[in-house]
């Protein structure tokens, strides 16, 4: 004889349903929620303290926060995020850094991929001035995020310090850039994969790809 549990149903005496599978209110149909009554386990936005703004720019901030703990919390949808990417114009004569950017002759963006269009073979190796990431064929590019400010950025699950907005803006950044060492000679043979993060923004992944330059 078969047997099987019954995921939805109403316990005795009704007081209470359990709904254990999906609860789906077609086309025409309402859910509604009478006056009193509480729900539990909804999503819940988290707090936004009363705005104490004496100007209008930093009531707008105080708007723009409470709008991205709507998103986070589920009940908006999240912002797009709008990255633009460049070649970072590095132009410190005699370093090997500038002599391999002199090479790259585009970088693009689209549908999250990135695109830098460099002849790997043309590109000289030289030390990182981190010793852990080594000797490699390096390059710079710009991401500008769209965001005015990068420190609310989490990269890769890394939440982006001043000290990345210092090293963008030495490079030429400007605000809301993130520079970017790609690694070519590992790079053109397995593209590189990155995640964007902030809140009101969904975590988003992108992928930098090396092409060779059309004869």
């Amino acid at each position: 004889m078969m047997s099987y549990n019954t995921k939805n149903y109403t316990e005795q005496g009704g007081e209470k349903t359990v709904i254990g599978g999906i609860l789906e209110v077609i086309e025409g149909g309402s859910l509604e929620i009478k006056e009193g009554a509480f729900l539990k386990g909804f999503p819940i936005a988290s707090n936004q303290a009363n705005s104490t703004a004496a100007k209008v720019n930093d009531l707008k901030d105080n708007f723009n926060d409470l709008l991205a703990k709507l998103k986070d919390a589920g009940f908006m949808e999240f912002d797009t995020w709008n990255v633009s990417v460049a070649k970072a114009p590095i132009a410190t004569e005699g370093q090997p850094i500038t002599a391999n950017q002199s090479q790259v002759s585009d970088v693009t963006i689209a549908d999250g991929i990135i695109t830098v269009t460099v002849d790997v073979e043309e590109l000289v190796e030289f030390d990182s001035a981190n010793p852990a990431q080594g000797i490699h064929k390096w390059i710079g590019i710009l991401i500008s995020t769209g965001l005015s400010d990068i420190t609310k950025i989490k990269y890769n699950g890394y939440q982006l310090t001043q000290a990345d907005v210092t090293e963008a803006a030495s490079v030429g950044g400007t605000d809301g850039d993130i520079i970017m060492w790609l690694k070519c000679d590992e790079i053109i043979e397995t593209p590189k994969l990155f995640t964007l993060w902030s809140s009101g923004y969904d975590e988003t992944e992108f992928m930098v790809e090396i092409v060779a330059p059309e004869e």
